[in-house]
């Protein structure tokens, strides 16, 4: 059953409909003030329980690290299963130790492994079904993905352990730029539950890679205590490697740089909807049938370059063609610094 609109939503229609007037025209700076007063009532929530514990400047600097991590290993298992493996950094969220324990379901591969020389420990989860699959592909096999995972038996841990061993290498290589550590296994568990390395009342950190071979998906995680990062990233060579990467480009180069990315032509792609329909309704369709989007009439539309959206902006006319008004450039969603909300505070 479809949601009845409230009064509030009436009353934008209507006022919409009657800057459309009979001739069907857009009123552009009209319908723009009222997206604009709607945009306004809007609140982001942030948690003061959680804040966020890491600067922007060290989350560029833990994708860097995760994404050449990804690339290394790809190509090795690549080389070693004879097929294509995909592995990219999916996501790097901040979590409870213990979300991140009741997240993983069990039978699973839990691999409890001694960072060198910080007397700290992380924990590398792999998909119980990536494991049988690379153990299989390994003696020749065909490579079947499980439906369901299973919990991984002893012979199968000890052929695992060629390629964890190469994991655990490629991670060594990804941070040696930022702090130098030794990664060795100490435990193998295949429940979380069973896995304590600190409270589960402390902040971690939980690295997802998702793994793609062929058509199958599958993920790596990789979960960090706080006080591990913070030692890391607060090291004298990570602050020096960002001081030599962001350095000054010399101005001939930078503007050789922007005549090149000047001539590139990109592709951009307005969205005025989406909807979900029975697949009933589907075969039904005929001209002239009307399909209801799950957008109101004074929503901004998205404007994609690539896969990414880039601008908000509101259909119109310009001339003989259609044509859109930029309303709002988007920006990467950033962590703010916890510095930076408590100054505001202070200020406050």
């Amino acid at each position: 059953m479809a949601k009845p609109l409230s009064q509030e939503e009436i009353d934008i229609l209507l006022e919409v409909r009657n800057q459309i007037g009979e001739t069907g025209d857009y009123d552009l700076e009209a319908i723009e003030s009222i997206m604009t007063a709607e945009a306004e009532k809007k609140i982001l929530p942030y948690n003061f329980k959680r804040p966020r514990l890491f600067s922007q400047d060290q989350m560029r600097v833990l994708h860097y690290v995760h994404e050449a991590f990804a690339r290394d290993l790809s190509v090795y298992m690549s080389a070693q299963l004879r097929t294509l493996v995909d592995i990219a950094l999916s996501a790097i969220d901040q979590v409870l130790y213990s979300e991140f324990v009741m997240s993983s379901a069990p039978p699973s591969a839990l691999y409890v492994v001694d960072v060198t020389p910080l007397n700290q420990r992380i924990v590398v989860e792999i998909d119980p079904r990536l494991v049988i699959y690379t153990v299989e592909k390994l003696f020749g096999g065909p490579g079947i993905f499980l439906r369901k995972p299973r919990e991984i038996s002893q012979i199968e841990r000890r052929i695992m352990d060629k390629v964890v061993m190469r994991a655990f290498r490629e991670l060594e290589k990804a941070w040696r730029q930022i702090h130098e550590i030794q990664l060795e296994e100490i435990a193998f568990e295949s429940n979380a539950e069973f896995v304590q390395i600190l409270p589960g009342v402390e902040p971690a950190l939980v690295a997802t890679f998702e793994v793609t071979i062929y058509e199958q998906r599958s993920f790596i995680n990789i979960c960090y205590p706080y006080i591990l990062l913070e030692r890391m990233l607060g090291h004298s060579a990570m602050k020096q490697w960002m001081s030599s990467a962001t350095s000054e480009v010399p101005p001939q180069v930078r503007q050789r740089y922007e005549e090149r990315l000047e001539k590139i032509e990109l592709e951009l792609r307005a969205e005025i909807g989406r909807t979900r329909i029975p697949l009933s309704e589907l075969l039904t369709l005929e001209v002239g049938d009307v399909i209801v989007l799950e957008r109101r009439i004074n929503e901004p539309i998205q404007v994609y370059i690539g896969e990414h959206e880039k601008f908000k902006a509101i259909p119109g006319r310009s001339g003989k063609y259609r044509a859109l008004r930029i309303l709002e450039v988007v920006l990467p969603e950033l962590p703010v610094e916890e510095d930076e909300l408590a100054s505001r505070a202070s200020a406050a």
